[in-house]
Order: C-alpha cells, then structure tokens, then sequence
C-alpha cells in the first residue's frame, strides 16, 4: 500500500441523494491525500424520474428478486486490475432491496469485490436493513469482505416522510411545500457523514513491520487487513449506521414478505399482462394496510417484549452494523 489509502466507490442514484452522501465521507478523504476513484453505474436502458404511478409499483416484482438484474454501464469502465485498498458500495433502497443496477454489479463484475474490504454506503427514507443485509450476502458470494454499513436517512417522522417521499419520487418535487418539509437526507445527516469522513480520514496507512522475506503481496495484504480493521473500529465507534429497532424489525419482517409477493406476480405472467396488474394492484392495497397498521404493531410488540425484541434485532443486524452489540433507542 502507498502512503494514502486508494479507495474505489461505486454508486448509482436517480435523484443524486445518495451522490450527496458519497461526497460528504469521501469529500475529507480526499483533503486528507486518498486516492478516490468513484464508477459510476446505471441501467444500460434508464429508469424513468420522476417515475410514473404504474412503472414505480411495477418494477416492484423485479426489485425482490435476488436474480434481477439489468445490464448495466460503468462511467469509468470497471478496471480490470484495480488496486483499490477499500471498496464503498453505494446503493439505493428499492422496496426494501438494494437498487436494481447496484445488485447487477456484484453480479456482472465480482472480481471487483474479490478479496476486497467493502463499506457498504447507503441512503434512504428510513428503512435500509433488509438491503443492508442482501448486500453482504452479495458481497461475501462474490469474495468480498463486508465491514459495514454507513446509513443516512430521512430524519422526519414516518408519516411525513411517507408524503415527502412519495411526492419527490412520483412528481419529482423535493422542496418543502403545504406544510411538509424538503423530502429526503438532510444537513443534519450529511454533516454526520462529514465527521465520520474526517475521522476516518484521520487513519494513517498501516505499515506493519514485517520480516525481509515477506515482499509483496504479504506486505501489501497486511496492509489492507490492517486498514479494514481500523476502518470497522471507525465505523463502530462512531456510530456510522444507528438503529431504529420498531423500524428495523417491520423492515425485516416485511422483507421477507416482499419477497413472497415478488414471487407471486411474477408467477402470473409478464409486465402489462392483467393478471399480473391485478396483482399488484393487490400487493399495492396489502402495502397501503401494511404501512398503517403494520409499524403500530411492531412497536407495541416492542413496548411489551423490549429486551428480546431488540436483542433479536441486535443478532440479525450485527454482520451489517459494526460494533453491533446493543441497539440504540
């Protein structure tokens, strides 16, 4: 390893959100000396925005699906022989999932991830768990090693945030208006970012004394190990990715359910058949109940079962949130 670590961030975004966040933890790195390359990657064929009512519920089916994947475009081309210390992942939250071309990355290109220490970055309304822990899944079958999370979110109540969402997404209005806020991560969030960049900014490359016949690779690779580890203490310590337990276990649970209902209208045949628009007029009433009883639920469960309830959440969120050993009210 050189003397400034070599970072490689791939990220895609419809809105920028997500760019924003990218920028506030590397925007220090890269003030600090590191070398950053950020790949950008989208859908070979773009998904609309502001998306239409009928295209946003129907990519639903898709999003789901651990084998959907789109071909996709890498601006700069995904190099072949990247010698990145530190790999940032950032992605999107599509019901629940990781966005669909961030999910055909690790398919089509895993020797980018390979033997790599990867930071998951991820930027949303509120409920990133679920894509959280698909990612590490991919990550980890593609020989990556997964050493967290970086989460900014929407800080805004639920309930408003489920307007302000939606109005950014289907009409393509952030700004306040009627009485509701600037949709999506805000100031306070992208400051927290900025910190959490400075102090990993503040980590000097590891330079282990090593005996004279260890050359390289063994020199470089404990290197990176160094690194990754001191990254993770950094992540950790600092709280890179805070836990809503109410919010996490209706994540995860509904994750799961997503998946069932992905398999359902899909079995029902193509895009624009009526037996699958049905379908998913279906699922869209179920998410409609879903979203206003379905929290309440979660939290008087909470309220009754506090200690295993978080403790539960704690183990199912620990290999996605470093330094996971108790969740935070």
């Amino acid at each position: 390893m050189g003397t400034q670590p070599r970072v490689t961030v791939y990220w895609y975004s419809q809105t920028g959100q997500l760019l924003e966040s990218v920028s506030a933890v590397t925007d220090p790195l890269e003030k600090a000396g590191w070398d950053i390359r950020k790949v950008e990657i989208g859908p070979r064929e773009p998904f609309p925005f502001p998306w239409p009512v009928r295209r946003f519920f129907g990519v639903f089916p898709a999003s789901v699906d651990p084998d959907g994947a789109p071909e996709i475009t890498a601006r700069p081309p995904v190099a072949e022989d990247d010698d990145a210390d530190l790999v940032v992942f950032a992605f999107p939250v599509w019901y629940l999932a990781p966005a669909l071309p961030m999910r055909a990355l690790v398919g089509a290109e895993p020797k980018a991830f390979d033997g790599r220490a990867v930071v998951g970055l991820v930027a949303c309304r509120n409920m990133w768990y679920s894509a959280a822990v698909e990612v590490r899944q991919l990550i980890q079958a593609a020989g990556g090693r997964y050493l967290g999370t970086i989460a900014a979110v929407d800080t805004a109540s639920a309930g408003v945030t489920f307007v302000t969402t939606l109005r950014w997404l289907l009409a393509g209005k952030r700004e306040a208006s009627w009485g509701f806020p600037r949709a999506g991560v805000g100031m306070d969030e992208l400051d927290r970012l900025a910190l959490l960049g400075e102090r990993l900014a503040e980590l000097a490359p590891a330079q282990p004394e090593l005996a004279p016949e260890q050359a390289e690779p063994a020199s470089r690779a404990a290197s990176e190990e160094a690194l990754a580890d001191r990254v993770r203490d950094v992540l950790a310590a600092h709280d890179a990715a805070p836990v809503n337990p109410p919010l996490a276990a209706a994540d995860l649970l509904a994750g799961k359910v997503f998946r069932v209902w992905g398999r359902v209208i899909r079995a029902a045949g193509r895009r624009g058949e009526v037996q699958r628009t049905a379908l998913t007029g279906v699922f869209v009433l179920w998410l409609t109940g879903a979203i206003l009883a379905g929290l309440p639920a979660v939290v008087v469960a909470r309220v009754l079962f506090k200690a295993g309830f978080d403790a539960a959440v704690a183990r199912r969120l620990a290999p996605v949130v470093a330094g996971l050993t108790e969740v935070h009210r």
